[in-house]
C-alpha cells in the first residue's frame, strides 16, 4: 500500500501522454492514476457509462457526477464511507466525461496528488476524443460495408440497374464484363485482407466482404484486370492462409453463376500448393434449357410468382422468390444473406412448400427448383414439354455425361457414397447409417469426390444439384460414357 504522498507529476504526465493514442489508452491512463494514488480510477462518460465497464460508480455520487459533467463545478471533493473521493471533469466540451478517483484508505490527497489529477484530465480528454473518433470511424465503416452488401444483394437478386446505380455512388463502377474472385483468409486477418484487396483493386474491382461466409472477400473485377488477377495469385502463393478461387469471364448479369464457379474453384485451391485455382466450365444446364425450358419453369413457379399476401407486412411474391433462391444456394446460412431470423426463414420456406406443393427437404426437388429459377423468364417463349422430356434431349445427355465423367473408373465406394448421400437428402448422419460407416468416413469420401469433380459438395454453394440431375439421367455409371475425367467441369491449371 502506498504511503509516500510524493508524486513525480511531470514524469507521470509524460507517460500518460504516450498512452493517448493506444487502443486502450483510456484504460492505461486510469490504471496508472489508480496505482499512483492508491485507489480506483473510473471515467464516467455521458450518458452514465463507465470505463472500465465493470467498475460502476456508487449511486451516492450520481448528483456530483452530473454537476461536474455539466460544468456546474470544475471538481468536487467528497467522502464515501470514510474514504476520500475526487471528481474532476476531463478537458472537452460539455457534457464532459468525469474522472472519479476513490482512495483505498482514509488518507487524504496530497497537493502533488491533486496536481496529478488535474493534469491527468488533459490526456484523458484527448484519449476520450480519440476513442470517440475511432467509434465514429468504425460506424462509418459498418455503414459502408452494409451499403456494399446491398449492392451485392441486388446483383444476386438480378437487379442489375439498381446495383450499378448504387455502385456508381460508392465507387467504383460495375463493368459489363467481369471476373469473380473469392479470397479466403484466416479469421483474425479478414479485415486486413479486405483492406488489402481494396487497395490493390483500386478502380478495377468492386470489393465486399461476403455476408454469408465471413472468412471470404468477394472481388467483382473488370474482366481485363489482369494485373489485379496476378497480384491476387501472387499473394496466394506467398501466404499460406490466403486462398483464391476465380471464375471465368462472364457478363455482370451472370454474377451469381460466377460466384458459384469461384466458390468451386476455391474448394480446389485449398488443396493446391499454389493456393489458387480458376474454374473451367463446359456450360450450364440452365443455358442449354433457357429457350425451351422457360415455359416449364414458368408453370412450375407460377403459384409462387403470383402469390398475393393477405397482410401488407407479410412477404410478397418477390421476397419469397428471393428467399427460395438464397436458401437453395446457402441453405441455413441464407439467414445471413437475407438478414432474417432462422424462424422467419423457416416460416417462409413452409409457405413456399404449401404454395408449390413440394417437399423442400428433397434434393431432387431442390435441384429442379433451382433450375426453374435459372431459366424462368428467358427469351424464346419456351415449350409445352415437361422437364422429364427436356432432360432427354441430346445436348442435355451430353452435359450429364460430362458431369459423370470424373466418377468413371473411380473407387466404387465413392460412387455409392454419392448416390446414397443424394438419396438421403444430403444428410451425413443418414448416409453413414445407410452405408454402415462413421460420419467422418462419409465426409472423407465426399471430400475425395470433391477433388475428383473439382467442385464443392459439402459447403454451399454445392454441386449436389448438378450431380443429382446428371446421375438421375443414368441410374448406373456407364463406363462407355463419351467423356473421360479431363472433359469434366473443373479448374484451369493457370
Amino acid at each position: 500500500m502506498r504511503t509516500d504522498p510524493t508524486v513525480d507529476v511531470a514524469g507521470e504526465l509524460r507517460a500518460m501522454t504516450r498512452d493517448v493514442e493506444a487502443l486502450d489508452g483510456i484504460e492505461r491512463i486510469l490504471d496508472r492514476v489508480g496505482r499512483r494514488l492508491d485507489g480506483v480510477a473510473v471515467l464516467v462518460a455521458p450518458p452514465g457509462t463507465t470505463v472500465p465497464a465493470d467498475r460502476p460508480v456508487p449511486a451516492a455520487l450520481t448528483a456530483d457526477v452530473r454537476a461536474v459533467g455539466a460544468g456546474r463545478a470544475g471538481a468536487i471533493a467528497a467522502d464515501l464511507d470514510g474514504r476520500p473521493v475526487v471528481l474532476i471533469a476531463v478537458t472537452g466540451p460539455a457534457p464532459r466525461p468525469v474522472l472519479v478517483v476513490r482512495r483505498h484508505t482514509g488518507r487524504d490527497f496530497s497537493p502533488d496528488e491533486r496536481a496529478l489529477l488535474a493534469d491527468a484530465s488533459v490526456p484523458l480528454g484527448l484519449a476520450w476524443r480519440e476513442r470517440q473518433l475511432q467509434t465514429r470511424a468504425a460506424q462509418l465503416d459498418r455503414v459502408e460495408a452494409r451499403n456494399r452488401e446491398v449492392v451485392l444483394h441486388q446483383l444476386q437478386a438480378g437487379h442489375i440497374a439498381e446495383a450499378r446505380h448504387a455502385a456508381a455512388v460508392l465507387g467504383p463502377d460495375l463493368p459489363d464484363r467481369v471476373r469473380i474472385h473469392i479470397v479466403e483468409s484466416a479469421d483474425p486477418r479478414v479485415t486486413e485482407t479486405l483492406s488489402w484487396c481494396r487497395e490493390t483493386a483500386k478502380r478495377w474491382a468492386w470489393v465486399v466482404r461476403c455476408p454469408v461466409h465471413r472468412r471470404h472477400v468477394v472481388v467483382i473485377a473488370h474482366a481485363d484486370a489482369d494485373a489485379l488477377t496476378s497480384s491476387l495469385r501472387a499473394r496466394a502463393v506467398q501466404e499460406t492462409a490466403f486462398h483464391l478461387g476465380s471464375s471465368e469471364e462472364l457478363a455482370l448479369r451472370d454474377c451469381v453463376t460466377g460466384y458459384t464457379h469461384a466458390f468451386h474453384a476455391l474448394s480446389v485451391a485449398r488443396h493446391r500448393p499454389e493456393r489458387h485455382a480458376t474454374f473451367r466450365g463446359h456450360g450450364e444446364l440452365s443455358a442449354l434449357l433457357a429457350e425451351l425450358g422457360s415455359g416449364w419453369a414458368a408453370r412450375a413457379l407460377a403459384p409462387l410468382r403470383s402469390y398475393q399476401p393477405a397482410r401488407p407486412q407479410d412477404p410478397d411474391a418477390g421476397e419469397l422468390v428471393h428467399t427460395l433462391a438464397s436458401w437453395l444456394i446457402f441453405h441455413g446460412l441464407a439467414t445471413r444473406q437475407l438478414k432474417v431470423h432462422r424462424n422467419t426463414l423457416a416460416a417462409r420456406l413452409r409457405l413456399i412448400e404449401s404454395l408449390l406443393g413440394v417437399e423442400l427437404a428433397e434434393v431432387a426437388t431442390q435441384a429442379r427448383l433451382q433450375l426453374a429459377l435459372q431459366v424462368v423468364g428467358a427469351p424464346g417463349g419456351g415449350s409445352d414439354a415437361p422437364l422429364e422430356e427436356l432432360l432427354t434431349r441430346p445436348e442435355v445427355r451430353h452435359w450429364a455425361a460430362r458431369q459423370r465423367a470424373p466418377l468413371c473408373g473411380a473407387d466404387p465406394r465413392l460412387v455409392d457414397t454419392v448416390r446414397t448421400w443424394l438419396d438421403n437428402q444430403a444428410q451425413i448422419g443418414a448416409t453413414a447409417t445407410a452405408l454402415g460407416v462413421s460420419t467422418s468416413g462419409v465426409r472423407k469420401r465426399l471430400g475425395r469426390v470433391e477433388q475428383l469433380i473439382q467442385r464443392s459438395l459439402l459447403d454451399s454453394p454445392s454441386a449436389r444439384y448438378d450431380l443429382c440431375l446428371a446421375l438421375g439421367l443414368d441410374n448406373a455409371l456407364d463406363a462407355d460414357d463419351a467423356f473421360g475425367p479431363d472433359d469434366a467441369f473443373g479448374v484451369d491449371d493457370a
